[in-house]
């Protein structure tokens, strides 16, 4: 029951993200919406999973409990990088459908590798792939990186034109948004460093 609801959960997680930066790179407002709307789902999936994991650990006296307990806690990260890519869908509908202002380059980077670090969190977790989870959480400085570079142009811009405050500050949003999920990632990887392996290993420490 646990891989399969976690893949369910994880599946709404990650097309929820590719929405979200799909609209708020076309200045699709509909497909934003219908990202917005959605998060529900993930929401609402989320609880029912978990009340029944829960149940499942109220029965589960001599039996090995560390996939269900890894469950739980993958759960919560999922639900939170959905609410993440809902915020980056609002922030989209917030631009409108032709901002003034381009989103840097650096933004798209950074939406971009958070996707694919995503993708490849879920299959470590699928297949319970230790050494890829802790190859995926070297990446999380690379991320804080763009996040901070994304950072300093747009205080720029600011600074430069004030014209361009609000979207600017839209455009923030979106790298913390970013910046969260992967975090979240990366938290990911350290349960499923654990439900392969049995030890809980720090792995996401940064840098920064």
């Amino acid at each position: 029951m646990t891989d399969d609801a976690l893949r369910r959960l994880g599946g709404l997680v990650l097309h929820a993200l590719e929405e979200a930066l799909t609209a708020l790179e076309r200045g699709d407002l509909a497909l934003a919406d219908r990202v917005v709307r959605d998060d529900l789902k993930v929401n609402r999936l989320r609880y029912e999973l978990e009340e029944g994991i829960t149940e499942e650990l109220s029965s589960a006296t001599g039996k090995d409990v560390r996939p269900l307990v890894g469950a739980l806690y993958v759960l919560a990260e999922l639900e939170r990088m959905g609410d993440h890519a809902e915020g980056i869908a609002k922030v989209a509908l917030m631009l409108g459908p032709g901002p003034t202002l381009a989103m840097p380059g650096v933004v798209h980077e950074l939406g971009r590798r958070t996707l694919s670090m995503v993708q490849r969190t879920l299959g470590a977790l699928e297949r319970q792939d230790a050494n890829m989870a802790r190859a995926i959480c070297l990446e999380d400085d690379d991320i804080d990186a763009l996040y901070d570079r994304a950072y300093q142009e747009l205080i720029s811009t600011m600074v430069a034109d004030s014209s361009h405050i609000t979207e600017a500050t839209y455009m923030l949003w979106i790298t913390h948004n970013l910046e969260r999920i992967a975090d979240r990632a990366t938290n990911v990887c350290e349960r499923v460093v654990y439900l392969a392996t049995g030890h809980v290993e720090e792995l996401n420490v940064s840098k920064y």
